[in-house]
């Protein structure tokens, strides 16, 4: 996304946050030109800066808490797809099949695919079941809490109750209940993996629009990334998933949905240890 100038390694040295990365930023950012080599991604970042008259020192922290974000709770929902995957070997193939014909009918080979790869040739309908997958997991796993605070006096309807909430009363939602209603999502326990793939397409927008789902929040507090992160995740599940196969090797461990609560948790619920065996699937 960022082009082959980007610094390279960074994930590594997300643990040395402070004392690696903004110098590392700083230089990148340090060389005003920009050139098809920063990506569209990084061109955006680094017009966006000089437009604004940014400081070199701001900007580099500003792309360090980018950095930071792409790799946190996009990480953890590109672990729970692929483990909903192992567990769902149709969902598995169907995913396979669908990114192999993608790829073949609209690019070739892999290669172009990667080079002309931006948001919105993944928002195309050809991957509507690996966008759904994804929609999935984060409707099973995305946990947040939405806490409001009452600008007027509002009545909520509680079904055929009134609850009266005054101006500057705090609100909490439970986002977890309406993604686990089962009048709302059936089956709602289960990786159903096309529960989205058979909504009406509109370009630019998420198949979830109308419904209930709130991984990404809602309202003026919806995720501005949200977009983005989208696009990153796909892009993974993509390249891994057209050039693995992937197999669970039993161990002996105890199943890893549902996960177990633990005080570690924060916005996604962590997995144990599972051994996968990884295989390509194409010849060298």
């Amino acid at each position: 996304m960022f082009g082959s100038r980007y610094p390279e390694n960074t994930y590594e040295d997300l643990r040395t946050l402070d004392a690696t990365m903004p110098e590392r930023f700083y230089r990148y950012l340090s060389n005003s030109d920009i050139s098809e080599e920063d990506g569209w991604l990084g061109s955006a970042f680094k017009k966006l800066f000089r437009d604004n008259n940014i400081a070199l020192h701001e900007a580099s922290g500003h792309l360090l808490t980018f950095q930071w974000g792409m790799h946190t709770n996009t990480f953890g929902i590109a672990l729970w797809l692929f483990l909903f995957l192992l567990s769902h070997p149709d969902a598995l193939l169907a995913l396979q099949n669908e990114i192999d014909k993608a790829i073949k009918e609209d690019f070739g080979d892999l290669e172009s695919f990667i080079a002309g790869v931006n948001p919105q040739v993944l928002d195309r309908p050809c991957f509507a079941m690996l966008t759904s997958s994804l929609l999935e997991t984060m409707r099973l796993t995305a946990i947040f809490i939405a806490l409001r605070v009452a600008q007027s006096d509002v009545q909520l309807k509680d079904r055929g109750d009134i609850v009266t909430v005054r101006k500057g009363e705090y609100v909490l939602g439970n986002v977890q209940a309406i993604h686990m209603d089962e009048n709302v999502y059936p089956d709602h326990r289960k990786f159903v993996f096309d529960r989205f793939a058979h909504c009406e397409h509109r370009e630019g927008r998420l198949p979830t629009e109308g419904q209930p789902w709130f991984s990404f929040a809602a309202g003026k507090h919806l995720c501005k990334g949200r977009y983005l992160a989208i696009y990153e995740l796909k892009l993974v599940a993509i390249i891994y998933l057209h050039l693995f196969d992937f197999t669970p090797v039993s161990n002996g461990s105890r199943p890893w949905w549902p996960p177990r609560t633990t005080r570690r948790n924060l916005g996604i619920p962590r997995a144990e240890e599972i051994l996968v065996d990884v295989r390509p699937r194409h010849e060298a």
